[in-house]
């Protein structure tokens, strides 16, 4: 499903050229109006597959047989074709028919105007096994799908995502791609995303000779050429953005899934015309309860994009049964849950205790395959598994590609509410079977600011006059080092959950919360410097859920700015309550580097350890496997704790004397006390990470301040924070 609107002449002038096959001398001239939705409005282009009882296409459908359905109401349909994709003189499923007297016939060369077949093979970090298999049903694809008007890509998922092959007709290319992408090829191989700032040249340089052709084209060869070029434009354009948008989603999202890279993938496909399709090599998709609304928006952008998803479980044949780690992991949350029983609370909580509720929560999402399945059969494709050979599964996939019905309508539900839309169709005629997608996210089209459908009410949130505020609400930016003239920021957001609604879950002993978060950073003249969000489904035994309500949900995310003035806009909301709050704070970045740096002066709250398997983060709060969690708002500090601070000290380089450090604590501008602790050397990168802890003792309760100053040589910085001390 692909989403449409009016756009500027010149957009409608490259979309139409890239739906222009190349063409032989024997070809008549091809019309460039063909195949195209004239519309002023949104509306929906549906993909249907329909096959008879036999498995064949069925190609002479009317429009009156079929009928589309929005949430259960019945839509009006604007347009109605059948697309025959077969290469001339070449029918896939049919090529040979039987006459009556058992001879063969070739049939039929298809109808003028044939669409492109943009297909993207993409692996996901496969074992040694997966890799062969998947090797294997590839070149199987390659082998039956050999074709002039298939273009193939090949991608590779690993840390992120790498182009390895960019579309081309070429099966040589493209067989060398898969090679490289299931590592069968030498390691001196390097992949095409080694130079992304080549890749995006080449793509200006194209659009740029483009623009220039344009100017000048002359009759029906000159209209070709421009196609061509049009063509390869959008596909640069499109891979480019694609890389970069996986990058940004890991970043937000503070996380590493597959389905970023597919969503980037399906979004980005958004600007190529044809019928697109993703074939996925994978060993199964693990989506716990905190990638579900990922999973979800993977399907909606395919289906906004029109791009078909075919799942391939590179796994093959199972001989074990694939719910068994489903099984294992509901079993170790019920005897967790147990234990705690018989335990009746005189042991610490572990955290494996903390997390049963997400546990058996997200065992339900261990059937890897069965999220493969949601995702193939959620945006009109297949899921091929449970076999070695799956040259026949992938015959039916070809076959899909050599012809199609496209439906478009407009639909009668104009909100954009963040709600899924389902879509179902029905064909009247007996013995027909219809394969189309699940639905889409009703959230405003194109490269808008809504990656997933929750922003979508926090954007309005933001955009609320007077800004809400109801539940309590904290966000700071500390700011760190320049990094090649760009200042790194950490934006840390607190929301006491004492606020925050909890639901009591009947089926199990636990109690259920649903929040998110969303930030902007905004330049002066409103755009989105920086964007990320989370949301949070959480869980928690109800035994727990008292101690819980004391303290905090934190969000930290880590950016860098170039020297300007900024606004940083932070909103939450509460899922269950739907409340919201927003929080507005100034953001000033001067010019630098300078040659001595001082970052904030942070008060610690506490240090927590990364979390397992975590993205590597150049946040500077993250030291080894530890975190750094500050106080957001302003620190309070029980009688005779002492007072923990967090900085980073940038030396100047080329300056031989030892940089030293001075901490003051003054209450009312009178100095009460101060210390000059020793800094370590620098690290590998020349900065001085230091954590200081100051003795409170016999400090009379009072907001005191706490400088921080920085000197070597005759360089001096120096950072300020306040706390309040001795609090009862």
């Amino acid at each position: 499903m692909r989403a449409h609107k009016a756009t500027l002449l010149a957009g409608v002038i490259a979309a139409l050229l890239a739906l222009v096959p190349p063409v032989t001398a024997q070809d008549p001239p091809p019309d460039l109006r063909a195949h195209v939705f004239r519309v002023e409005t949104e509306v929906v282009v549906l993909d249907l597959v329909v096959r008879d009882k036999k498995g064949h296409t069925i190609r002479d459908l009317r429009p009156e047989e079929v009928q589309v359905f929005e949430d259960g109401v019945k839509q009006g349909p604007s347009g109605f074709r059948f697309l025959d994709t077969r290469a001339a003189g070449v029918a896939v499923e049919e090529s040979l028919e039987a006459k009556s007297d058992g001879s063969r016939m070739v049939a039929g060369a298809p109808g003028e105007g044939r669409h492109l077949n943009l297909v993207t093979l993409v692996f996901d970090q496969l074992g040694p096994d997966g890799r062969q298999i998947a090797r294997k049903a590839a070149l199987d694809f390659l082998e039956l799908a050999d074709r002039p008007d298939i273009y193939v890509s090949v991608f590779q998922v690993s840390e992120s995502l790498k182009l390895v092959q960019q579309f081309t007709t070429s099966r040589a290319l493209v067989r060398d791609g898969v090679m490289a992408a299931t590592g069968q090829v030498a390691t001196g191989y390097t992949p095409a995303t080694a130079d992304l700032v080549g890749a995006t040249r080449e793509s200006e340089q194209t659009k740029d000779l483009l623009q220039a052709l344009g100017q000048n084209i002359n009759g029906v060869e000159g209209a070709i050429t421009a196609a061509q070029i049009g063509r390869r434009a959008s596909m640069d354009e499109m891979a480019v953005n694609a890389l970069r948008l996986t990058e940004t989603l890991q970043r937000e999202q503070q996380g590493r899934s597959s389905l970023f890279a597919l969503l980037a993938l399906s979004r980005k496909q958004q600007i190529l015309a044809g019928r697109k399709t993703i074939l996925f090599f994978s060993e199964g998709l693990h989506t716990p309860p905190s990638l579900e609304h990922v999973l979800l928006s993977t399907i909606s952008e395919a289906n906004r994009a029109n791009v078909s998803v075919y799942a391939i479980d590179a796994r093959g044949l199972l001989v074990a049964d694939p719910l068994a780690s489903t099984r294992d992991t509901v079993s170790q949350a019920a005897a967790t849950s147990q234990r705690q029983q018989l335990m009746r609370g005189q042991v610490p909580v572990t955290r494996e205790e903390m997390l049963i509720a997400d546990n058996a929560e997200g065992a339900l999402r261990m059937d890897v395959q069965g999220a493969l399945a949601d995702l193939a059969e959620g945006t009109g494709g297949l899921l091929i598994a449970n076999t070695n050979d799956m040259r026949q599964s992938l015959s039916r996939t070809v076959g899909d590609l050599a012809g199609y019905y496209e439906v478009a309508y407009t639909p009668t539900n104009r909100e954009y509410d963040g709600h899924f839309r389902g879509i179902a169709v029905k064909v009247s005629r007996p013995g027909a079977s219809v394969r189309t997608r699940s639905g889409y996210f009703a959230v405003p089209p194109g490269e808008g600011t809504v990656t997933f459908p929750y922003e979508l009410d926090l954007l309005k949130a933001l955009r609320g006059s007077p800004a809400p505020r109801e539940f309590p609400l904290r966000a700071r930016a500390f700011h760190f080092g320049y990094e090649q003239g760009s200042l790194r920021h950490t934006v840390v957001i607190e929301m006491p959950l004492g606020g925050i609604a909890f639901e009591d879950d009947p089926r199990t002993r636990e109690d259920r919360a649903h929040f998110s978060f969303l930030g902007l950073v905004r330049s002066p003249s409103g755009s989105v410097a920086q964007k990320f969000s989370q949301d949070y489904p959480l869980s928690i035994p109800r035994d727990k859920l008292q101690a819980l309500r004391q303290g905090n949900a934190v969000f930290l995310r880590s950016f860098v700015l170039p020297p300007g003035k900024y606004s940083l806009e932070t909103a939450a909301m509460d899922q269950r309550s739907r409340k919201t709050s927003v929080e507005r704070a100034d953001l000033d970045v001067p010019e630098g580097p300078r040659p001595l740096g001082l970052s904030s002066l942070a008060v610690i709250k506490r240090v927590e350890a990364v979390t397992p398997g975590a993205l590597a983060s150049d946040d500077p709060f993250r030291l080894g496997a530890n975190r750094i969690v500050p106080f957001v708002g302003e620190p309070e500090l029980l009688s005779g704790a002492p007072l923990n601070l967090f900085l980073v000290a940038y030396p100047h380089t080329s300056d031989d004397a030892k940089p030293e450090l001075t901490l003051e604590l003054r209450r009312d501008g009178r100095l009460v006390g101060r210390s000059t602790p020793e800094l370590p050397a620098p690290d590998s990168e020349g900065r001085i990470p230091y954590i200081a802890s100051i003795a409170a003792q016999g400090f009379t309760p009072g907001l005191y301040q706490v400088r921080a100053v920085l000197q070597q040589g005759s360089l001096t910085a120096d950072e300020w924070t306040s706390v309040r001390i001795g609090v009862p």
